[in-house]
């Protein structure tokens, strides 16, 4: 049996060509995964920011809700002090204006 150069050329180029493109669709098959990994990952970053600034509005928005709750609670009882003032005001102003009549 003779062996032949071209025909071993041949093979030779074969192996080594389609072994090229294997490494090469592998090193792509790899490239891919971790792309889709990343925007995986960017992705959930991306939705965990929205829910803690979600989060901090709503947060935001109770703690003002209380603090008009408290700011009017205080003016509400400002007011009961001023309308008590009002009554003893006007009760006196009765009564002197009885006690000046009868004089």
């Amino acid at each position: 049996m003779k062996f032949d150069l071209s025909f071993a050329g041949f093979v030779l180029s074969l192996v080594l060509g389609l072994s090229g493109w294997f490494f090469r669709w592998s090193d792509k098959q790899k490239f891919e995964r971790q792309q889709s990994t990343q925007k995986a990952v960017a992705a959930a970053e991306k939705a965990l920011n929205e829910e803690r600034d979600f989060n901090h509005l709503r947060n935001n928005q109770i703690q003002i809700s209380q603090g008009i709750a408290t700011g009017f609670d205080e003016l509400e009882r400002r007011l009961d002090h001023l309308r008590e003032l009002l009554i003893e005001i006007k009760s006196y102003l009765i009564r002197n204006q009885h006690g000046t009549s009868e004089d």
